[in-house]
């Protein structure tokens, strides 16, 4: 594509205390050399050598440094002052990678109607290395997104843009939330009509290390994510629930269960978050009751044993959680 037609992307990096990855963020981006984009850096008053090392980009990057109130603030101040017409945000640890910017480029190139385009993602160990897959969701032209951001509602952040005036028309970012404002966001740009289009490429890599916050703060994760489907759906989908109770099983019960008693007890688990969780809507939770069962290998995988199906398997030894 001629760089005079490239879309504009303003990439908003909130940042606090991360100086140790930000040059590997900031280049992941700058090192494309894609002709029409900002960088927008909200660090939160970083105590560490972050600001330092902002420095040193000059007028590459736009940045400031001050206290804000975490980080969808940041988010929503960087936002504020983005001038293109395509948003993202790229968290402090995390990369872009594989010629994201022009991947996106194309895809809206393909998709001129979509409002959201998303690649897929991986996660890197601190050193930058691969660890696996991300796993997102697929949305074709006929996905109704939103059920799909209730059923499954995993895309990977760094890899998905949009635009600025459906940003808007959403209400931006919810900057009360700290684990799932960009589960909340992508499931108001869907019920604001928002056309999403996914494309096969991965184009981001999502920082995985024990000072993370989504490795931290696994429960208050979880707990924003149910508070954001009852506020927009009135439920909890099979999907969280299960992720919600395969962690409650792993860490009260998982060293007292062997295979195949573990699926056993996982199932029992699920019933019970089912009821706890769904209670607030009769019908649907007796439905569920009944209905629904866990998916062997953890929600993400979508293996669903059937009703007492425990009874013939066991469980295998690679669980993963959705927030991995």
């Amino acid at each position: 594509m001629a760089g005079a037609g490239l879309p504009g992307f303003s990439i908003v990096v909130p940042s606090l205390n991360q100086g140790r990855f930000i040059d590997d963020a900031l280049r992941s981006v700058l090192d494309q050399a894609y002709p029409n984009v900002e960088i927008i850096v909200v660090d939160g008053g970083s105590s560490d050598d972050t600001v330092e090392r902002l420095r040193r980009y000059g007028n590459r990057i736009v940045w400031t440094s001050e206290r804000d109130e975490g980080q969808a603030h940041a988010i929503e101040k960087g936002f504020a002052r983005a001038t293109k017409e395509w948003l993202a945000w790229l968290n402090s640890d995390d990369i872009q990678c594989n010629g994201a910017l022009f991947a996106a480029a194309d895809a809206i190139a393909r998709r001129p109607d979509a409002d959201v385009v998303f690649g897929r993602g991986h996660y890197i160990d601190e050193a930058g290395a691969r660890l696996r897959d991300y796993p997102t969701m697929p949305i074709g032209p006929a996905t109704d997104a939103r059920r799909a951001f209730f059923a499954n509602g995993y895309v990977a952040q760094p890899s998905v843009y949009f635009r600025r005036e459906s940003y808007r028309r959403a209400g931006g970012v919810d900057r009360s939330l700290h684990y799932v404002m960009d589960y909340e966001l992508w499931v108001r740009l869907a019920r604001a009509g928002a056309k999403f289009a996914a494309f096969d490429r991965d184009i981001s890599g999502n920082r995985w290390h024990e000072n993370a916050k989504t490795v931290a703060g696994l429960p208050k994760l979880y707990a924003e994510a149910v508070a954001v489907q009852v506020r927009h759906y009135g439920k909890v989908s099979p999907y969280f629930v299960q992720a919600i109770s395969d962690h409650h099983y792993q860490m009260r019960h998982a060293a007292r269960a062997a295979p195949p008693r573990s699926l056993f007890w996982r199932w029992l688990y699920f019933k019970a978050a089912w009821i706890r969780l769904n209670a607030r809507r009769p019908g649907y939770c007796l439905r569920g009751l009944f209905a629904e069962t866990i998916a062997k290998s953890g929600p993400i995988e979508g293996d669903r044993i059937r009703m007492f199906g425990w009874l013939r398997a066991e469980a295998p030894q690679g669980r993963r959680t959705p927030a991995e």
